[in-house]
């Protein structure tokens, strides 16, 4: 022994894998907690997450949308297919810790990979993604670790403990115990995309998993009459959102993006088509030398790639001369 082996490096095995049998992989922890690192890591080396397992989160929707009852498809039919197709596979979904026995029941072999991060920074993380109260999401994450203890007081199956935080410093000794554990052994060039794939901050997780993420659109043509018009709605839910108007860097408008625009609904980019909004700029005196940005409340994101300016224009344009102007492109 020598000092290295001192080292915790966020990983053990409370029990040995079944590695000469058919099996199931289970990525189970608290939402936030760090299990798309671990089923994302399995992805890369080769171990089949599910057909509908995509980046950043991997959890397959086909099996946690059946288990869930949200899917014409039974859970156990699911299930079966996979069985069927892989010898192993693997499952990530941090809401099925609610369901730890009846998991461990139902899928063949079980082998669990739990994953932990402490309890400060899941909840900080919730309120900056989620926008979650501090002290609910200190609770509910203690909670949620109570009910994975509890259930490792007694369950037999194979089960592999991880820290989310250690292993992004320790990835080589992650990756390893990892193989083993799963009983992979991937190509070289799977096992550095693994490798590559294990960072601290993510940024395609970071800005797909906030419940702020939206996503809309500024008419820049329009916009020449000094009208602003253009979309907008949240990712995660079809509450109108609030777009805030922003000239050389200071906010001077907020409108509700709840404007009816039928071809918004006709072409499914919102449920009802109430997405739309629109800003007199012309009656906020601003000049077509500004330059403008344009966001919904909240989002790191603007609504268009870079800040709007037109330095060729002095003034707006009347609505009768754009479209003159339109009349005149469409003959050429």
């Amino acid at each position: 022994m020598n000092c290295n082996d001192l080292v915790n490096k966020g990983v053990t095995t409370l029990s040995p894998p079944q590695l000469d049998t058919p099996r199931t992989i289970i990525v189970i922890g608290v939402a936030r907690g760090g299990t798309s690192i671990v089923a994302g890591a399995l992805s890369a080396l080769g171990l089949p997450m599910g057909e509908r397992c995509h980046p950043p989160v991997y959890e397959d929707l086909r099996l946690s949308l059946a288990f869930e009852g949200q899917s014409e498809e039974a859970f156990e039919d699911v299930v079966g297919a996979y069985n069927e197709a892989y010898r192993v596979w693997g499952w990530k979904r941090p809401s099925t810790l609610n369901h730890l026995d009846e998991i461990a029941q139902s899928l063949r072999n079980p082998h669990f990979i739990f994953v932990f991060r402490d309890l400060f920074s899941i909840a900080n993380r919730n309120a900056i993604s989620m926008k979650q109260d501090m002290k609910v999401g200190l609770s509910k994450a203690l909670e949620d670790y109570g009910k994975i203890v509890q259930f490792l007081q007694h369950t037999q199956a194979p089960s592999m403990l991880v820290s989310s935080d250690k292993v992004v410093r320790y990835k080589q000794d992650f990756l390893q115990q990892l193989c083993q554990f799963c009983g992979l052994e991937p190509s070289e060039k799977a096992y550095r995309a693994a490798l590559d794939f294990v960072s601290p901050e993510p940024v395609d997780y970071l800005d797909k998993t906030r419940i702020t993420k939206a996503r809309g659109a500024v008419n820049l043509d329009m916009l020449r009459t000094g009208v602003l018009r253009g979309w907008a709605r949240a990712v995660h839910h079809t509450r109108p959102v609030m777009v805030q108007v922003e000239v050389n860097g200071q906010m001077i408008a907020e409108v509700e993006a709840s404007i009816y625009r039928e071809h918004l609904k006709r072409s499914n980019v919102h449920p009802t088509g109430e997405c739309g909004y629109e800003v007199d700029l012309k009656g906020l005196n601003v000049s077509p030398a500004d330059v403008i940005n344009v966001r919904v409340a909240e989002d790191v994101n603007s609504l268009h790639s870079k800040p709007i300016q037109f330095p060729d224009l002095e003034r707006w344009m009347t609505l009768a001369e754009w479209r003159a102007e339109k009349r005149k492109e469409a003959s050429n």
